[in-house]
């Protein structure tokens, strides 16, 4: 019951939160119209990279080590400054490439040297990515799933109005901001959580030379790797559909990918939020295997419910989240249902590697997975063709993976015994 509430208010928050980016994806296309949308299409990837790695993408380490250290407060009150500490150096290094470098880094996401000073804004905006996520961090990893939820839901509400004034009174230059503000206004509640925690005055600015670099550094790259190896995948495969199929097949699995990561977030937040705090603070593994396979099957259970909704209303929910344009999707999306359901159903196991920090055997997932993919897609392609073979390809990709991931995880659970 308590992991059917925690994924309840996860769910909430994760709506809040596609919810906020849709409305502000329909002003821009109101007020700015198509040509303004894809003009910040590239500054959306920019801050949604930033708002990942900002303060080192130390958020699952953060929920790992609090969770791990609630019992004994010093310790946790020691790992929080120096996280802290970490996050905030962090996010000075990228403000400084970002000012630095404004003028390149403008001509690169924004194709115009002039708009430099939007670079630097995010740079600046950073820092509230960096805070936002540690404050998340420590909130999940005290398994407060409610406040966290609070956090998102009143971050969105407050952000919403602001964007809609940014964007109306100041165009593409507001459109900019507001895109940074739906990121950065969560930090409004959070820091109101914080001021009223235990934390408050507690947590201190530590020197560089005793930042805990050992213990947040792999998080860091397991975060690194995964905002980087699947997402230049998928820019290789999407080349190549533009070159061969053209944009129109190129643009229908665009929107399955989005119609994935609106659901496919739910299901990360609740294993990231609720799920590896559980793994973290537990030490045997024979619990651990208990813990695995009971949420696997809950898992697995509440995406078949949700997919079945999808796929028999999809006559009708396709249009409506995306447009009439993606018709062709509805006979298509099986494909990517199936894989999807592998994928977070792999991840379930996927986390006990984040939890217990394997980064060796994090980042030889990400790679094995994006490898896979790449394989199969061009070996369909030439069976198949167009957008079909991709998303067969992602299936068969997702299917290979979970099975892998669960002999690994047998493998783990009999060395224990």
């Amino acid at each position: 019951m308590s992991g059917l509430i925690s994924a309840m208010w996860t769910g909430f928050a994760h709506l809040t939160k596609i919810l906020a980016g849709f409305i502000v994806l329909k002003l821009v296309a109101v007020y700015l119209g198509a040509a303004g949308l894809g003009s910040l299409g590239q500054l959306m990837s920019f801050v949604t990279i930033l708002s990942l790695i900002a303060g080192g993408g130390i958020t699952n380490a953060v929920i790992k080590y609090v969770a791990e250290y609630r019992q004994t407060p010093s310790k946790m009150l020691q790992f929080v400054s120096g996280a802290f500490s970490y996050a905030t150096y962090f996010s000075v290094v990228i403000l400084v490439i970002c000012t630095l470098f404004s003028t390149t880094i403008a001509k690169v996401v924004l194709g115009n040297a002039d708009n430099a000073w939007v670079i630097v804004f995010v740079g600046v905006a950073q820092f509230g990515f960096a805070m936002t996520n540690l404050i998340v961090g420590v909130v999940n990893g005290l398994k407060e799933t409610k406040v966290f939820a609070v956090i998102q839901i009143s971050g969105g509400l407050i952000a919403i109005p602001i964007a809609w004034a940014l964007i109306a009174n100041w165009g593409w230059e507001g459109a900019a901001i507001a895109l940074c503000a739906i990121v950065v206004i969560p930090l409004v509640p959070a820091l109101v959580v914080f001021f009223r925690s235990g934390f408050k005055g507690n947590v201190k600015l530590l020197p560089v030379r005793k930042l805990p670099v050992r213990v947040l550094a792999p998080f860091s790259l397991m975060l690194f790797t995964s905002a980087v190896a699947f997402p230049i995948v998928e820019m290789i495969v999407r080349n190549s559909l533009i070159t061969h199929e053209g944009y129109y097949q190129a643009g229908l699995w665009q929107g399955a990918i989005k119609l994935s990561s609106a659901y496919l977030g739910f299901f990360s937040m609740f294993l990231g939020f609720y799920f590896m705090p559980l793994i973290s603070e537990q030490h045997d593994k024979t619990i651990i295997g208990r813990l695995v396979f009971k949420y696997l099957a809950f898992v697995m259970a509440l995406f078949v419910f949700g997919g079945a909704v999808l796929y028999f209303g999809r006559s009708y929910i396709i249009p409506l989240a995306l447009s009439s344009d993606f018709k062709g999707l509805e006979k298509l999306i099986i494909y990517q249902l199936s894989g999807d359901f592998f994928r977070i159903s792999a991840y379930v196991i996927g986390y006990v590697a984040v939890a217990k920090a394997a980064t060796r055997l994090y980042i030889s997932a990400e790679v094995f997975q994006s490898v896979v993919f790449l394989i199969a897609v061009f070996t369909l392609m030439g069976m198949y063709g167009g957008v079909q073979s991709v998303m067969l390809a992602y299936m068969v990709t997702y299917i290979i993976y979970f099975i892998v991931c669960l002999l690994c995880f047998r493998l783990y659970l009999v060395k224990a015994a």
